[in-house]
């Protein structure tokens, strides 16, 4: 594995266990979703890193990182990703405190998280 790729991977894993432990903490845990989406975009980049000639997009956006690794998702997990990308900004620019509280309920949280470990361990199996 390339030092960069090993540096994006690092820091995705790290992503992934903040957003467990604000899971389980249940106190504040709709930064989960935001650590979600934090730890699939690092993996995928750290696939762009590895297999491709390219510097990985400076890009929140997970279908372009996608397009960008040449991987070949399923539907299911395209829709994931679809419905993850918007989270990055919905919990780092809520524009009203209470719909964040309201969109956040636990059992959404644990549903995201839960998906987010799902699709990250089958992005880590195709980058080791």
């Amino acid at each position: 594995m390339k030092k960069k790729t090993k540096t994006w991977y690092e820091l995705a894993k790290n992503d992934l266990d903040f957003a467990k432990s604000l899971k389980d903490k249940k106190t504040r845990s709709y930064y989960c979703v935001h650590f979600c989406h934090q730890a699939i975009e690092k993996i995928l980049k750290a696939i762009v890193q590895e297999f491709t000639d390219e510097i990985p997009l400076r890009t929140h956006n997970l279908i372009n990182l996608v397009k960008q690794s040449d991987l070949k998702l399923s539907k299911e997990r395209e829709n994931f990703l679809l419905r993850l990308s918007p989270h990055y900004i919905g919990t780092k620019y809520p524009e009203d405190i209470d719909k964040l509280y309201k969109t956040y309920s636990e059992k959404f949280v644990k549903e995201i998280f839960n998906e987010t470990k799902e699709i990250f361990q089958w992005l880590q199996e195709q980058l080791i």
